[in-house]
């Protein structure tokens, strides 16, 4: 794997690497809440259809200002350029999330891409050649490497990665999500060497870690403000038999993610609901956020996805019934479709 990356990579370099002199272009938070989603594209978000962004924004009444698409690694590990160029060609950023797993297989831990093997360097060839795509791409992309670190579902977690221990590293610092943050690190630092700047840099966590331990808090993850542009957080209702209000769950997590930066932007990188009450508490959760009471929250990303993982019927789409719709549509009436840009 490392030897063919390399080989690829080097013809790369050789055609399109040369040092970058301006200034890097990052998604600024000025202005309003910034309108995003998720619009289905499959099971593992890696089957990229314009069409389905332009149903959404449809549905919506409102342009999006990114759209989630996995870069899932698996066995054949190639930065998605053309579903990246296919979105910008629809006024839409790209927002990659980078999967490091060899297969889709959750709450198990990764037999090939761990995050030891990320930090020991066997993966820098398949980085580097990521970084030389992102950069020939011309225009400003984001990026979030392993969404939900601090849930033990996906097998970056820390959960995988030495959970509690305290071997690696800095003393005093628990050995899972420390390596979750020096890869994240090892990973942008590769891109900003190979002269990849227009990238917005996102930290994605889970409403809820698990496990609900000390040592899988998000401050162990955060890699830090001189990497990372965009916080985030994912937020769900919660199943029929427990559904949280969107203020009960702003208030447990909200005030954590402000503590991981005094300044950085917040989004809520994955929302959704489901079930009979679903148009309510979507009614009631852009009351909230059009409230002004979380003011460093910039954007907002609906999970508007058909299936399940285990590809059941999901009942997130924002169309699931006319109330949802309209619910959706009064909420995001006033969000902001179009970009501001830092750096140009």
């Amino acid at each position: 794997m490392k030897k063919n990356a390399g080989i690829v990579c080097a013809a790369l370099a050789a055609v399109i690497w040369v040092s970058s002199a301006h200034a890097a272009v990052k998604l600024d938070a000025e202005g309003s809440i910034y309108h995003s989603a998720h619009p289905d594209f499959g099971i593992l978000d890696d089957l990229v259809s314009v069409q389905n962004v332009i149903d959404f924004e449809r549905m919506s009444g409102k342009k999006i200002v990114w759209a989630y698409l996995s870069w899932n690694w698996g066995a054949r590990p190639a930065f998605p350029s053309e579903a990246c160029r296919a979105l910008r060609g629809a006024e839409v950023i790209p927002l990659v999330g980078m999967m490091p797993w060899s297969s889709s297989r959750q709450g198990a831990p990764e037999p090939l891409y761990t995050l030891e093997a990320i930090l020991e360097g066997r993966f820098d060839d398949l980085i580097s050649c990521a970084a030389d795509e992102a950069r020939a791409l011309g225009f400003p992309v984001m990026i979030e490497f392993g969404p939900e670190a601090n849930g033990s579902w996906f097998p970056w977690s820390g959960a995988w990665n030495g959970r509690d221990s305290d071997e690696y590293g800095e003393r005093d610092i628990p050995d899972g999500p420390e390596r979750f943050r020096d890869a994240y690190r090892r990973i942008i630092g590769i891109f900003r060497e190979r002269g990849a700047d227009d990238v917005t840099w996102v930290f994605h966590i889970a409403q809820r870690g698990a496990p609900q331990e000390a040592w899988n808090s998000a401050s162990y993850y955060y890699p830090g403000d001189e990497w990372i542009d965009w916080i985030g957080a994912s937020v769900y209702a919660g199943t029929a038999a427990s559904v949280e209000s969107f203020d009960e769950i702003m208030k447990r997590i909200y005030p954590g993610l402000c503590a991981l930066s005094p300044s950085k932007p917040i989004a809520l990188l994955e929302i959704g609901a489901s079930g009979p009450g679903k148009a309510e508490w979507m009614r009631e959760t852009f009351a909230a956020i059009n409230s002004g009471r979380y003011p460093r929250l910039k954007a907002v990303s609906w999970w508007n996805k058909l299936l399940k993982s285990d590809g059941s019927p999901s009942d997130l789409e924002i169309d699931s019934t006319p109330e949802s719709l309209s619910a959706y549509r009064d909420g995001v009436r006033d969000f902001a479709g179009k970009p501001v840009w830092r750096g140009l």
